[in-house]
């Protein structure tokens, strides 16, 4: 995986191989503050469950192109890594709310009742 410029089997050369990740992390950066300064926190959260989607399809397309196929008559066994999705939240709840309702973490509260014991 990676960039490698070398591959003569590829019909096609990497291009964005030419920016280090640096670059990459800048631009992500950039993006996602210029995008927060002009929508609000609903529109946010569709953008990101959206590019989310987006980044989920790009590497199972590019997984599936890596996979060999017969006319290659290549035999060698390659390990299929599937990719990790990012997780978007997509609920426009506060963040404490969003913590109290997820069921990995919910916390139970017991109440306790006391009771008025009669005096004799």
């Amino acid at each position: 995986m990676g960039c490698d410029n070398n591959n003569t089997n590829s019909k096609k050369q990497p291009v964005l191989c030419k920016f280090g990740y640096v670059d990459y992390i800048v631009l992500a950066s950039t993006i996602a503050i210029a995008l927060a300064e002009d929508f609000d926190n609903t529109d946010l959260n569709i953008l990101a469950t959206f590019f989310a989607v987006l980044s989920d399809e790009l590497a199972l397309i590019a997984s599936v192109q890596q996979c060999p196929s017969s006319e290659d008559g290549d035999t060698s066994e390659e390990v299929f890594v599937p990719p990790v999705p990012d997780v978007a939240v997509t609920s426009s709840r506060s963040k404490t709310n969003f913590k109290n309702n997820n069921p990995k973490k919910r916390t139970v509260i017991k109440k306790i009742k006391r009771k008025k014991i009669k005096k004799k």
